[in-house]
């Protein structure tokens, strides 16, 4: 008599962690259009700056916090407010849909408004509290690039829209919202950029201390365990690119080797659990 096997069941649904990118996705499609307009930028330059593929279980409070820091929580302009809260309202979604298991949410925090004598008194003297945000060379060069393709872009965009609106009822008109969607999100990233070169320095390898990572320090990391080697270069959040192995100074490897010295071992919080690396390179 010939016995089937049955594949065993599963108890337990298995969950799916999502990138930043397609949790961004699946927020903006359940939005009212009218929202969407105004939120879609802010919250699409947080995606860029902790990496639209990076895994939404990965991120921690501390890079909400430096996000708040750079982008909101030095002003208590109208705009800072409008920001935080479209950030805000889309972490508060990603915990209600229990995405993530950390109320994120919770670390963004706006200044309150200053009284009017206070600003005033703040106007006449220059502020000495703002952030300089250092640059490695290549990373300035390449966002005086970037600023001047988007400068570009938003002209054809313009052309767009005036095509598109001319087309017909603009209450009815595909191509009129997303040029405009595409205005917004060009217009964000543009002053992104502006606002990130106005307090940018440049990184002189000559003054970096030898054998310790710091920002702009290329480094080589030996995973113990396997033996496994990556490269890496530490950079502030606005010049972090994961494609070019550029990592933020707030990710979890960078954060965890930030002042360390060469021969050091670190250990780093990973959605495959911790890992421990030891420096074997730095430049």
């Amino acid at each position: 008599m010939a016995t089937t096997s049955e594949a065993p069941e599963t108890t337990q649904e298995e969950q799916i962690v999502l990138s930043l990118n397609e949790a961004f996705q699946t927020y903006v499609r359940q939005m009212p259009t009218d929202a969407k307009k105004a939120a879609q930028p802010e919250i699409a330059k947080f995606v860029r700056w902790l990496g639209p593929e990076r895994l939404i279980d990965s991120i921690i409070p501390s890079e909400i916090g430096e996000f708040n820091e750079i982008f909101g929580a030095k002003t208590a302009t109208r705009d800072a407010k409008e920001r935080l809260s479209a950030v805000k309202l889309f972490l508060t979604f990603l915990k209600k849909k229990e995405l993530i298991e950390i109320n994120l949410a919770q670390h963004l925090r706006l200044r309150k408004s200053r009284t009017t004598s206070a600003r005033a008194r703040t106007s006449a003297t220059p502020d000495t509290n703002t952030r300089l945000v250092r640059l490695t060379q290549s990373g300035y060069n390449e966002m005086t690039k970037q600023l001047t393709q988007l400068q570009e872009e938003r002209v054809r965009i313009v052309k767009d829209i005036q095509r598109a609106a001319a087309d017909g009822d603009v209450r009815e008109n595909a191509p009129l919202e997303a040029a405009r969607e595409a205005q917004g999100m060009t217009i964000g990233k543009i002053q992104e950029i502006e606002a990130t070169l106005k307090v940018a320095v440049i990184i002189d390898a000559k003054q970096q201390e030898e054998n310790r990572v710091q920002i702009g320090s290329k480094v080589e990391l030996t995973e113990t365990t396997s033996n496994k080697k990556v490269n890496y270069q530490l950079v502030e959040p606005n010049e972090a690119n994961p494609l070019a192995s550029k990592i933020s100074i707030v990710s979890p490897v960078g954060s965890a080797i930030l002042g360390q010295k060469l021969g050091d071992e670190v250990k780093v919080k990973t959605p495959r659990g911790e890992q421990v690396y030891k420096i074997s390179k730095t430049s």
